[in-house]
């Protein structure tokens, strides 16, 4: 380029590096890599202004010089060209035509064109085509911060290009994984006291059969599927602002239905906020209606093999009451016979006593193993079966142990005084084996809906270690029993302040009869 050249229709191209280099604070840095130029300019000498021009003000160039269509191709697919300064109209080649090549290579490659008079309306056509600037040849003053404002401009295009395709195959990537998760994965905006869905993965389809476009459109069609009070608790727990608990873990039963095959689904979900205050709740719904069904189908299991361990046990006594108990009376009768016989044969007669003593302690065992069995003190009702319960260990233990009941006489059914009467048991047994207490206290209480049976020591207490370990077999029976009366076990201690269990249960009155029928029996024998 000739200094100045007014009336000349020659312009030169240039690329330049479409990246910002950083800054480098190494106190020995390396040399900094030349910036890659394709100029396209038929005059060599204003090709040589143009590079002069740009390493006087401290770029480092490295410049090609191309005149046609096919040079510029070649050098565009040798991929070191980093920036563009184009002439505008050359023998056989133009800046527009330029520009269409170097868009279709690349379109965030910095583009400027150089001209002696390019004409206004070219000029907006140029930029409108997507060239970053256009300067005159009598001005090339301006060229250096043209071309560093093109660099800057190209160099956050890719950025951003970038982070959209970043941000796409993000999306993409999640997306994916959430289809494929077993629950309904989401985001909830709680702000002003209105709850809004921002995201719902397609797992709506399988745990609500509904699309996610309809859910986060709505989101009261996710409260609106339970019934009626457990959706406005979950509601209610998310629109705490801020919450008080930052993450919430619940399940409850779907409404109904049309195949009426209970479902039940459970909501976990954590708490943050965001820029502006507002709450947000990101989380998943999970349909757990089989781990429901095989739960319940355990505890179905479980109450069955407590019903039929305690038929069994009733079996049991029965017969060594009837057989063995029978037995062991006749033998008494023949031997007070037999004593009365030889009771002139001294050695006979210390045989015959000493025979009688066995007699009379097979009869105890007997008792006793029946007792354990199947304790007759039942037929009496519940509340002086554990009043009798608590008088029992207070003697054999020599621990203090009170009894309180709200009535005096609590009429239930025979399999849930049973299942008391055990919870009760196994609950001294801890005591006595691990609580080292010197007080028991338990107390049974019932109204008109529901009862509830209370044992509290002041021993060592059970640590949480304890209470999840897989051999606390005592503490599994409890709980089922509890399960079984289709009431709630509570497990309450600290170490070094004791253990309070508490049953509670709704109340079911015995059927007309049935709390005398085993009296009754038991009175036939």
């Amino acid at each position: 380029m000739r200094g100045a050249c007014p009336g000349s229709s020659r312009c030169g191209a240039l690329f330049v590096k479409a990246a910002l280099r950083p800054l480098n604070l190494d106190p020995h840095p390396a040399i900094p890599a030349p910036i890659g130029l394709i100029v396209i300019e038929d005059d060599e000498d204003d090709f040589l202004l143009l590079v002069r021009k740009l390493r006087s003000a401290g770029l480092p160039v490295s410049a090609r010089r191309v005149q046609t269509a096919v040079e510029l191709g070649a050098e565009l697919a040798v991929g070191s060209c980093d920036a563009v300064i184009s002439d505008h109209l050359l023998p056989r080649f133009s800046s527009l035509e330029a520009l269409e090549l170097v868009r279709r290579h690349d379109p965030d490659l910095p583009f400027l064109i150089v001209s002696g008079a390019i004409g206004e309306e070219r000029a907006v056509e140029a930029m409108r085509a997507g060239a970053d600037d256009y300067l005159m040849k009598d001005k090339l003053g301006r060229l250096v911060p043209a071309l560093e404002r093109a660099l800057t401009v190209a160099a956050t295009r890719r950025a951003q290009r970038t982070a959209e395709a970043a941000l796409i195959e993000s999306k993409t990537r999640f997306g994916a994984l959430t289809a494929n998760l077993p629950g309904m994965v989401f985001q909830l905006l709680c702000k002003a006291g209105e709850l809004s869905l921002l995201y719902v993965s397609e797992g709506s389809r399988r745990v609500l059969g509904m699309a996610p476009d309809d859910v986060r459109g709505s989101p009261e069609l996710l409260f609106n599927a339970l019934a009626t009070d457990e959706g406005a608790m979950l509601r209610a727990a998310l629109l705490e602002n801020p919450p008080m608990i930052p993450f919430v873990q619940w399940s409850g039963a779907l409404r109904a239905s049309t195949d009426h095959q209970p479902r039940w689904i459970e909501f976990a979900a954590r708490a943050r906020s965001d820029a502006s205050g507002a709450v947000l709740w990101d989380g998943i719904v999970s349909d757990v209606s089989e781990q429901k069904r095989a739960q319940q189908e355990l505890h179905e299991l479980a109450s069955h093999l407590t019903h039929v361990r305690e038929q069994e046990r009733e079996a049991i006594a029965r017969e060594i009451h009837d057989d063995v108990g029978s037995t062991l009376t006749a033998v008494k009768f023949e031997l007070a016979w037999l004593k009365s016989e030889v009771k002139h044969l001294p050695r006979a007669s210390e045989k015959l006593r000493e025979v009688d003593q066995l007699v009379d302690a097979v009869i105890l065992s007997s008792s006793r193993i029946m007792h354990n069995l199947r304790p007759g003190i039942l037929d009496e009702g519940i509340v002086a079966s554990l009043e009798w319960q608590a008088r029992a260990f207070e003697r054999r233990m020599a621990i203090p142990c009170s009894f309180h009941a709200s009535h005096d006489d609590i009429a239930l059914g025979g399999e849930q005084a049973i299942a008391l009467f055990r919870v009760c048991q196994e609950a001294l047994n801890n005591v006595a084996k691990h609580a080292s207490a010197s007080r028991v206290d338990i107390r049974l209480d019932a109204d008109g809906h529901s009862l509830l049976l209370e044992i509290a020591d002041d021993g060592k207490g059970i640590g949480g270690s304890d209470l999840g370990k897989r051999t606390c077999f005592g503490l599994r029976g409890m709980r089922e029993r509890a399960h079984s009366l289709g009431g709630t076990i509570d497990i309450a201690s600290e170490p070094g302040r004791g253990t309070t269990i508490s049953v509670t249960a709704p109340l079911r009155n015995a059927p007309d009869g049935d709390s005398h029928a085993a009296s009754a029996e038991a009175q036939a024998r």
